[in-house]
């Protein structure tokens, strides 16, 4: 069963739940940013995806301290730029990290335009943060656990199976592999007008599946379909319709578990898009 982590009921229509980085009604205020939490697939180690906003700003958002994620963790700006130590990643880019591999900072996506960004803990046994420097964590480690147990969920550092990335991008380097909309034109063609990029993380057996899908005006970049779990679905640029609705940038829909699902066609200026599958089962 999913969970919308929103202050205002959110109820399904039709099987899906759609929700918006504009219209931000129960989201909460977390480490200097605006965030809506979201748990899905599997109930014990399932993803855990946190949609971040950050109103326009000409600053850079403050960089983190130096921590880890025991979980396999990846991440895109759907608008703006979000910052990891030394590197930056622009709208449409994103960074698969492994687990349990500290990184030097991070911050939420921010621009002028305003920042829409998507953080993926793959298992979330393993969201939590855990700081490089032992005084940090020691004020950290037990906000982490509590806001864990709030949540049900069984932490767990190690976690289990992890760092297990894997992705049709080549294996991570040096701990976290790079990639980006920007170069689509070198994914593989799988149906006629639509490339695909591909991504597993988290547990092993269980864990989620993350379609990058680039796809010309027109294209079907999914059909109708039912699947066993649910799915996130969120344009970083262009449109798709569904149905009688249209989805673009900062828009994202929740498609639930067993329901009928119309098909995704992308809209007059193609579509970039991210699909999350809660469960690779």
């Amino acid at each position: 069963m999913y969970q919308i982590l929103s202050g205002v009921p959110t109820e399904p229509v039709d099987g899906h739940v759609d929700v918006s980085f504009e219209r931000r009604e129960g989201w909460v205020e977390e480490m200097g940013a605006t965030v809506l939490p979201i748990l899905f697939g599997d109930e014990h180690h399932g993803p855990f995806v946190v949609m971040s906003y950050i109103a326009p700003t000409d600053e850079q958002m403050p960089l983190s301290f130096a921590h880890a994620h025991a979980s396999d963790n990846w991440r895109i700006s759907v608008r703006g730029t979000t910052n990891m130590g030394r590197d930056a990643y622009e709208q449409g880019q994103f960074r698969f990290h492994d687990g349990g591999v500290p990184y030097a900072s991070d911050n939420f996506a921010w621009g002028p335009d305003g920042g829409y960004g998507i953080i993926m803990f793959a298992d979330r046994r393993g969201f939590a943060i855990r700081p490089v420097k032992a005084e940090i964590a020691e004020v950290v480690t037990p906000q982490q656990e509590f806001n864990g147990a709030m949540l049900g969920i069984d932490m767990q550092d190690p976690c289990p199976g992890a760092p297990a990335i894997a992705t049709t991008l080549g294996p991570t380097v040096r701990a976290h592999l790079d990639g980006g909309f920007d170069s689509a034109d070198s994914w593989e063609q799988v149906t006629p007008g639509v490339r695909m990029a591909v991504g597993l993380a988290g547990e092993p057996t269980s864990g989620p599946v993350i379609l990058l899908l680039d796809c010309d005006a027109g294209a079907e970049a999914l059909g109708q379909r039912s699947t066993g779990t649910e799915s996130v679905v969120a344009p970083v640029s262009g449109s798709v319709e569904i149905g009688a609705a249209t989805l673009a940038q900062g828009d994202v829909r929740v498609e639930e578990a067993d329901a009928q699902h119309e098909r995704l066609i992308a809209g007059p200026e193609g579509a970039q898009l991210v699909v999350i599958v809660g469960d690779r089962r």
